[in-house]
């Protein structure tokens, strides 16, 4: 489970997009799938004949803490996988993080009981996830967004990834509803602008976009 690469500004992005062209060798325009990038803890969740039985973060990428006592405390995120042609074996990844009004009220209450001020929501998120005792997890409000795959087995998935997002929603995974389909660079550049205007105002942390 590794970490994904990036651009920083249009210029860059239009050089990969080109680069993915002539890996192609196609001068149609490329499809992005769009989505935030959210700024919290990576995590695995592996499902078993839709039931949830164990989670990790992502570690070094090979391997990872566990972390399925807490994981099963998160409300968003279903121990068991509801609706047809649910894989034998399914891991889930995505992320769990703060929303900004969660991480306020744990700084909040712990000013007030002395305990530990947390310097931004992604911090508590990892501080909460990796608790000793999962009643500490239950009390924080954690949520989360799934965005991949990793194993697949007894089962298939739709080929693109957006249709894979989509089945995971009907299985009742939680997805972002920021999820766009872009049938350009420039479409996409829209979305950077888009997401970059309503950023103040999305209600939690992100660190990029990811396409």
């Amino acid at each position: 489970m590794l970490s994904l690469d990036n651009v920083f500004d249009e210029e860059s992005f239009l050089a990969f997009n080109k680069r993915v062209q002539d890996r192609l060798k196609s001068n149609e325009k490329v499809t992005w799938c769009c989505e935030l990038k959210l700024d919290g803890l990576a995590v695995s969740i592996l499902y078993e004949n839709g039931v949830l039985v164990s989670a990790a973060t992502r570690g070094d990428g090979t391997t990872g803490e566990d972390i399925t006592s807490n994981v099963r405390t998160i409300r968003a995120i279903p121990l068991k996988l509801h609706g047809e042609n649910i894989p034998a074996r399914l891991e889930v990844r995505g992320e769990v993080f703060l929303p900004q009004a969660g991480f306020e009220k744990i700084n909040e209450d712990a000013r007030r009981t002395g305990g530990k001020v947390f310097a931004n929501p992604r911090n508590a998120a990892a501080g909460s996830l990796r608790q000793l005792d999962p009643r500490i997890t239950a009390k924080r409000p954690l949520t989360f967004f799934c965005y991949g795959v990793g194993v697949l087995e007894g089962g298939e998935l739709p080929d693109t990834h957006l249709g894979r997002l989509l089945q995971f929603k009907q299985w009742g995974l939680p997805v972002s509803d920021r999820v766009t389909l872009c049938e350009s660079a420039e479409e996409v550049l829209a979305f950077y602008h888009k997401v970059e205007e309503d950023r103040p105002t999305l209600g939690f942390d992100i660190d990029g976009r990811g396409d």
